[in-house]
């Protein structure tokens, strides 16, 4: 059997749970769980600057080529519809030109390596309750979350020149999200989630191939995941 067949009987059971499912409200679903998630990850042209003086572009390339974020969440919900959680993440893409080279005439080049953002983040999310019956098995949420990214890259090279190994950095970083959920029985539910993720200027150091002055950037990236909620 073929990944493809696999992927679309697991779809099919899930389906499938929903539907035999007894109905229930989704706001009786109280205390802790567990969510892993997974799906695509954009990230906005990121300048790398030295000395305050924006030098170059990294552009990357399209989610589907090679852009994708996971997670894993333990969270509460109380009764209020306030759910604390913590999440932990990652996410990855890699490079496809770098723009706007400033040290070599403001041209673009094809580039080559990879980025990723590791992150523990402390989320507050809010479960919009007691929509109508035809919808009662689905609870939109709004909410966000502070923590911490650990930014790292990795084998940059354009034109053939390598700019050393890897680099990274630990900044702080925040989130906003939203998304909606789907019960599927009493203790399973799934999700359609959004992230919005940015984190404060990540400082590499001096990078080989490059003028000799700290090198700085801002991580900015959108997330859309499939998720799936244990009830505990």
């Amino acid at each position: 059997m073929n990944l493809q067949k696999k992927t679309q009987y697991l779809v099919m059971g899930i389906v499938g749970l929903g539907v035999i499912a007894p109905a229930s409200s989704f706001a009786d679903t109280l205390g802790p769980y567990v969510s892993a998630m997974g799906g695509v990850n954009w990230v906005a042209d990121q300048d790398l600057t030295q000395n305050d003086n924006d030098f170059v572009e990294m552009e990357f390339n399209q989610p589907l080529h090679s852009g994708f974020a996971t997670g894993l969440a333990l969270g509460w919900r109380f009764p209020v519809g306030l759910r604390p959680e913590l999440e932990l993440s990652y996410r990855r893409n890699t490079l496809d030109q770098f723009n706007n080279r400033v040290y070599e005439g403001g041209s673009s080049i094809e580039g080559k390596g990879e980025e990723q953002a590791s992150s523990l983040m402390a989320n507050l999310w809010y479960d919009i309750p007691n929509l109508p019956a035809p919808l009662s098995r689905f609870t939109p949420y709004i909410g966000g979350g502070l923590g911490y990214a650990v930014l790292t890259i990795k084998g940059l090279e354009a034109g053939g020149v390598e700019f050393g190994g890897t680099h990274r950095d630990t900044v702080s970083a925040w989130q906003l999200g939203t998304g909606v959920g789907y019960e599927l029985n009493e203790h399973w539910s799934m999700s359609l989630d959004y992230r919005y993720f940015k984190t404060r200027e990540a400082n590499f150091g001096k990078i080989q191939g490059l003028p000799q002055a700290d090198v700085e950037t801002q991580y900015n990236a959108q997330s859309l995941m499939l998720g799936l909620r244990y009830w505990l």
